[in-house]
């Protein structure tokens, strides 16, 4: 029994890291955008192509991941509860609850900058919006996996 949490962690932190990775991809052609949305090195039609499949799926992902992680957010104060506030679970906890909040303030801005833009609108406000969201994503990535790597370590210690 005292593996389900961390299992049920593994899961969910697994899911979210999917679902990261698969955004990734479909945003690997503008990754550029990311550090400088008037990069020539992608094109407009590029980045009007690419925002055209986020909104697609923009109405759709949030929810799921906002479900995901709350879930999330209960399973990693149950840990903490289960390993009796060990050192390394606070660890966790507060890596996640750090990068999740620095997420968050962000999400709602960065989701609208690409659903409130038409994909053929102006083609500035199209690449802002797509370079903010495709950041928002990486972040998003590297918190579902340095936070399972830091259930697997509670899991390996306690």
């Amino acid at each position: 029994m005292t593996d389900l949490i961390p299992s049920l962690l593994a899961g969910l932190l697994g899911l979210g890291s999917g679902i990261f990775i698969v955004l990734s991809l479909i945003e690997k052609p503008v990754w550029r955008l990311m550090w400088a949305p008037r990069s020539a090195h992608v094109s407009d039609e590029e980045a009007r192509k690419v925002h055209a499949v986020l909104k697609r799926v923009i109405h759709l992902l949030p929810p799921t991941m906002m479900t995901t992680m709350a879930t999330t957010s209960i399973l990693m104060i149950l840990l903490l509860i289960q390993t009796d506030l060990s050192a390394a679970a606070w660890t966790a906890v507060g890596l996640f609850f750090v990068q999740l909040i620095l997420i968050v303030a962000r999400l709602f801005k960065d989701i609208r900058g690409v659903d409130q833009v038409p994909s053929d609108g102006e083609v500035g406000a199209v690449r802002d919006g797509l370079g903010a969201l495709t950041l928002l994503h990486h972040r998003g990535l590297v918190m579902t996996l340095t936070t399972l790597v830091a259930v697997i370590v509670v899991q390996a210690i306690s």
